[in-house]
């Protein structure tokens, strides 16, 4: 098992901090899962990755393009759906491949990805590349459940022209190590792009997310927003970057982290970056990490709730506004996977 280095900051700090980076225990390259896809209509198998795609690091963009590559073509002025799941199981724990989603002109995509599984280990390790064209609307909700002991890995990249729209609605709740790695190019005059991503991490859960959206166009929008909760011994890191590049006049962008730690062992490290070439942009970050409003638990406890009751209802206060930005047809599964993820907790 070789040690490789995952979603380095595009803006190295001190060393000694040790946050430009995260070292991973990485076994290599396996594939035996198939993707489930909900309709074939608009599916085919075959193509690769640009040469120009960035993923987490470069091992796990190989082991990804080792396996199987779909691609996924909306033609121009359609409207559709489409879900997608890798299912972990006995005699299939791994998967690697690559996706390529194209978005025509005007069109409108609703995509729903479900990791799931309950085999122990294995691994899931994914390179998605998404074009979204003029006008076009991209819509991704990704639900990451069960899976214990699995290393997950989520690599993506955007690219969006004129007026295209792109919401990414993610809840992670599930693995061992999960790597979310997206980065976005807002191309086109008023394109928009928006990350939003739930937690909850239990046990020795490390989750390890990184988002950078480029302010190419004119008059661009981005959005990140990631909220969850951490206990016992979890780990998450958050490294998210606004870049703004000469050019893109009037765009603006804002990004956000908050973390609640329910036990003092659990540990939050939160890196909001804003990177600008440009004087006419509006820019915002915002992180916050800590333990509930002792005030608030004891006001719910005073009504007849008890202590774990008064602090889920805090942490799905919370999160469900993100919640309810993906498909409807998976915010129950969310929240009910919310509430096993907390109750995993680490026997000690």
């Amino acid at each position: 098992m070789d040690k490789i280095k995952v979603n380095t900051l595009p803006r190295l700090t001190y060393r000694y901090t040790h946050t430009n980076e995260t070292v991973l225990d990485f076994a290599g390259s396996r594939n035996k899962a198939e993707p489930e896809f909900s309709d074939m209509t608009y599916v085919s198998e075959g193509g690769s990755l640009p040469d120009s795609f960035k993923g987490a690091a470069e091992e796990l963009v190989q082991t990804a393009a080792a396996g199987k590559h779909f691609q996924i073509n909306i033609p121009d002025g359609v409207k559709t759906a489409l879900s997608v799941r890798l299912n972990l199981e006995h005699g299939t724990e791994d998967f690697c491949g690559t996706f390529s989603v194209s978005v025509g002109q005007g069109s409108e995509l609703n995509l729903i990805w479900i990791w799931d599984g309950k085999e122990a280990g294995g691994q899931i390790i994914s390179a998605a590349c998404y074009e979204v064209q003029d006008g076009g609307k991209l819509k991704v909700s990704i639900l990451e459940r069960n899976l214990p002991g699995a290393v997950l890995a989520d690599q993506r990249h955007v690219i969006l022209h004129e007026g295209a729209v792109c919401d990414f609605a993610s809840a992670l709740l599930g693995g061992e190590k999960v790597i979310v790695h997206s980065t976005g190019r807002l191309e086109g005059r008023k394109s928009d792009m928006t990350e939003t991503a739930v937690y909850a991490a239990s046990g020795t859960q490390h989750e390890d997310l990184f988002y950078h959206l480029e302010h190419v166009g004119k008059e661009t929008k981005s959005h990140i927003d990631v909220k969850g909760a951490l206990d016992d011994h979890a780990k998450k890191v958050f490294r998210g970057t606004l870049d703004f590049k000469h050019g893109c006049s009037g765009s603006q962008g804002d990004e956000g982290d908050y973390a609640i730690q329910l036990s003092p062992k659990a540990r939050n490290i939160s890196l909001p970056l804003l990177l600008c070439r440009e004087d006419d942009v509006m820019g915002n970050h915002a992180s916050s990490a800590g333990q509930l409003d002792e005030q608030i638990i004891y006001y719910l406890m005073s009504r007849g709730f008890s202590r774990e009751e008064a602090q889920r209802m805090v942490i799905e206060s919370m999160l469900r506004p993100l919640i309810d930005r993906m498909d409807s047809s998976l915010q129950d599964e969310v929240l009910e996977a919310v509430n096993h993820a907390l109750d995993a907790k680490e026997s000690l």
